[in-house]
């Protein structure tokens, strides 16, 4: 396959390389509204989270999906409800902090074997992405496409190596607060 066009816009890293990991298959009615690596004042990125962002239904879909792919994923840790209704689940992803690490750094060639097959895996059948996600995780094939693309010398990317930006720490980080309950006797909540 040949890149045509670059992406120019942001795409979230967490939810282009993580959020395959979590073993949840494209194309499911459920998707998350955006994914994180950190979470304000709760988690920063250096906790190998990730935090999957979704809108809380009450059909039996949704119930079926949050029981078996969220609250039943191996990797799930916990959940909390946002200030806006909407739910954050998150994922621990300590168990392979190598490629978690190497995700956050840019590295997106050097991850490990397993993990680019999953990755490559949820994009497959999507063959629009997936020839992008084939450049990031494998470069040096494309190479050559991107020098015509950025209309730049090939040595300049080989020695770049990485065909996909870092991830802007600040765009991966969810800002949202967690709902307060009131209850009758203690109406703002408050810890003893």
């Amino acid at each position: 396959m040949k890149l045509k066009t670059l992406n120019v816009d942001y795409i979230q890293k967490s939810r282009l390389f993580l959020y395959p990991l979590l073993g949840i298959k494209r194309g499911v009615s459920t998707t998350p509204i955006e994914t994180y690596t950190s979470w304000e004042d709760k988690y920063c990125f250096t906790d190998n989270k990730l935090i999957c962002r979704y809108y809380l239904r009450d059909d039996q879909d949704f119930k079926i999906f949050e029981e078996v792919k969220l609250r039943g994923n191996a990797l799930f840790h916990s959940f909390h409800e946002l200030e806006d209704g909407t739910g954050v689940y998150i994922f621990d992803l300590s168990k392979i902090e190598k490629d978690f690490w190497k995700i956050i750094r840019g590295q997106y060639s050097q991850l490990s074997i397993p993990t680019k097959n999953k990755i490559k895996a949820f994009f497959k059948n999507k063959s629009e992405h997936y020839v992008y996600i084939q450049s990031y995780l494998d470069p040096k094939n494309y190479y050559p496409m991107y020098a015509q693309l950025y209309n730049c010398e090939l040595a300049s990317l080989k020695t770049a190596k990485e065909l996909c930006s870092k991830p802007d720490l600040v765009k991966e980080k969810l800002e949202l607060g967690v709902k307060v309950m009131c209850t009758q006797n203690n109406p703002l909540n408050l810890q003893p």
